[in-house]
């Protein structure tokens, strides 16, 4: 994990930097403590602006992820496929058929959210769940899914080239579409 995926390791240690250097100025009175409790704070500040000004390929790729759910259950045909390698023809019939078929009631939760780097970092394996109420087949429910998406870049972009439905407690494969 890059040092960037995060900032709360150097926000915490610059925080019990600063604690300390505190507690040493209440009891000394030393001004010295006081400039170093600063220094401290100022670091806490700056790790945090590095951490968010810089975007890791594996934050890029659950942003997307969450973009294309977003898409998906608001039925924005042009942006879900956006998310969709052209060289995937059965992924995209897959997907379309999804869009005219599948309706997502309420908000659609994507948890349990993990992700895989491959290949020098130019594909990615998301894996996660997908929960909410939808209305399939005339048949309406709350049911629990769970996706594995492999991703690619391709020309700057990520795309999904393959995509696997998983059953929520076992983890064997199913088929898209089927209703449990």
């Amino acid at each position: 994990m890059w040092f960037t995926e995060t900032a709360i390791p150097p926000i915490a240690i610059c925080s019990v930097i600063a604690a300390i250097l505190f507690i040493q100025y209440y009891l000394r009175r030393q001004s010295k403590y006081l400039v170093g409790m600063g220094i401290a704070l100022v670091m806490l500040v700056v790790s945090y602006l590095v951490e968010i000004s810089i975007v890791t390929p594996r934050e890029r790729v659950e942003a997307d992820l969450y973009a294309l759910a977003d898409a998906f259950q608001h039925k924005e045909v042009d942006a879900t496929m956006g998310y969709i390698s052209p060289r995937a023809i059965p992924l995209q019939t897959l997907v379309m058929l999804a869009l005219n078929t599948v309706t997502i009631d309420g908000d659609l939760r994507i948890t349990d959210v993990e992700t895989e780097m491959l290949a020098d970092d130019s594909i990615a394996k998301t894996h996660f769940r997908a929960n909410g109420a939808a209305t399939f087949k005339g048949i309406s429910g709350r049911a629990p899914t769970r996706w594995e998406l492999t991703w690619q870049q391709i020309g700057g972009e990520w795309k999904v080239t393959e995509a696997r439905r998983l059953n929520p407690i076992t983890g064997d494969e199913l088929q898209p579409m089927a209703v449990r």
